[in-house]
């Protein structure tokens, strides 16, 4: 993780200046956990529909700064693989501040790890419900552009619960359809997700195939 934010800050991919930080030509700011933990309870308290929305937010975060990342590293190391992209993108998630992510395993449209240590996720402990919304959303919001395909993400164990890790799953639909339908439903509203996620990314200047779901990125 050193050895990245070093090569970040050298190659002036990662700057700071008067009043300003500015990573892959993005603006960025540092929130505090506890601003997130109130998001997350306002829309627990709101129902199932505010918690699509700020799973959503959180899709939108790892969408950006993935499609960022792409671009500013994928001419120079060839990031046209799918192992290239996943080992590139977790050397993000290991600095953003939400657990230490230890793979499981992964395949195009199937991706399970565990994040030991959530802070976030602790800061609910002991809870009788999952909590990881946002970062839910991070996750597969990044796995859109590492799958090259759109991918969901639910969460089958949380820190908030067990106080230890989050047992999390990126999926394509065929792979989520795998699981408990009610688990996957009560933390998904794909068909209103959907429709958000294919205008996020056509804005960006990507192609969705409606029909496939697999992602076309244009850097």
């Amino acid at each position: 993780m050193y050895g990245f934010l070093t090569k970040l800050f050298l190659s002036k991919r990662f700057k700071l200046e008067q009043g300003k930080v500015t990573i892959f030509d993005e603006p960025f700011a540092f929130i505090p956990m506890v601003s997130f933990v109130q998001m997350t309870k306002d829309a627990i308290e709101r129902g199932r529909q505010a918690i699509n929305d700020l799973y959503f937010y959180g899709w939108v975060y790892g969408y950006e700064v993935t499609r960022h990342l792409l671009k500013s590293f994928g001419v120079h190391t060839g990031l046209q693989s799918f192992n290239d992209r996943y080992t590139v993108t977790m050397n993000i998630v290991e600095l953003v501040g939400f657990g230490d992510y230890k793979t499981e395993s992964f395949t195009v449209g199937d991706a399970r790890f565990k994040n030991h240590d959530n802070p976030f996720a602790l800061k609910f402990y002991p809870s009788k419900i999952m909590v990881d919304h946002y970062l839910r959303g991070m996750n597969a919001g990044g796995g859109a552009l590492v799958h090259e395909m759109l991918v969901n993400c639910i969460e089958l164990e949380c820190a908030a619960i067990n106080g230890k890790y989050c047992n999390f799953v990126v999926g394509s639909h065929d792979t989520l359809k795998k699981f408990d339908q009610d688990l996957v439903s009560s933390q998904l509203d794909l068909e209103y997700l959907l429709n958000r996620q294919k205008k996020l990314i056509e804005e960006a200047g990507d192609e969705l195939d409606s029909s496939t779901f697999q992602v076309k990125i244009n850097l």
